[in-house]
């Protein structure tokens, strides 16, 4: 692993330590036992590292793997219900990070590094992209759904992504902030209830 690898991975294993980001540029190299010229060397400033673990850590991990979503088939009730799943799984999934020996709960991370996303460029634009992508994703289904009489059509296919993007926000907020433990068993209690409400009509 080169050096400025170890300097980010060793700095968020610190921040996850203390539940904090604020760090001093000494802690870090107390951490890596990297000197703080080193430091210096690979990074011009601590903001500088924060940014990047925060891209790399935090936002990168809230991106979806659109590869996998594409790739899943069936009715438009299956591709809802595997679409959503895959989502909550990828999500779910621990970050495996080299020199930590354990995998690390997203959520440790998401608490820890969301006050750097305030301070980050163009931060609110990024999760915006990132949501927006979801929906177009979600229209595409509903939108063949409602052409193959699947998914009631008396509904924009406006308001019945909203209404899917609604709940998929409240799982995650809910398992982010430790209110439950398992975001794919909270969609199941949910799905069938959510489908009956976006069900095709005769």
């Amino acid at each position: 692993m080169d050096t400025k690898e170890l300097i980010l991975e060793k700095t968020l294993k610190l921040m996850i330590e203390k539940q904090n980001s604020i760090v001093s540029i000494r802690e870090i190299s107390d951490a890596t036992g990297i000197a703080t010229g080193g430091i210096y060397y690979y990074f011009s400033s601590k903001k500088q590292i924060c940014d990047e673990i925060t891209e790399r850590y935090l936002m990168n991990y809230a991106k979806f793997d659109m590869d996998k979503l594409t790739q899943i088939k069936g009715n438009a009730k299956e591709k809802i219900h595997d679409v959503m799943a895959e989502i909550f799984k990828q999500k779910q999934t621990g970050i495996k990070i080299e020199t930590i020996e354990y995998e690390i709960d997203y959520r440790n991370i998401v608490n820890v590094l969301t006050p750097n996303v305030f301070s980050y460029e163009n931060s609110m634009e990024f999760y915006q992209g990132v949501l927006r992508k979801l929906k177009d994703f979600f229209a595409e289904i509903v939108e063949e759904g409602q052409k193959n009489s699947e998914i009631r059509q008396d509904l924009s296919t406006e308001d019945i992504v909203e209404s899917l993007i609604i709940m998929y926000l409240g799982i995650q907020y809910k398992w982010e902030v430790y209110l439950i433990d398992d975001m794919i068993s909270a969609f199941e209690d949910n799905f069938d209830l959510e489908w009956e409400k976006i069900k095709f009509r005769e």
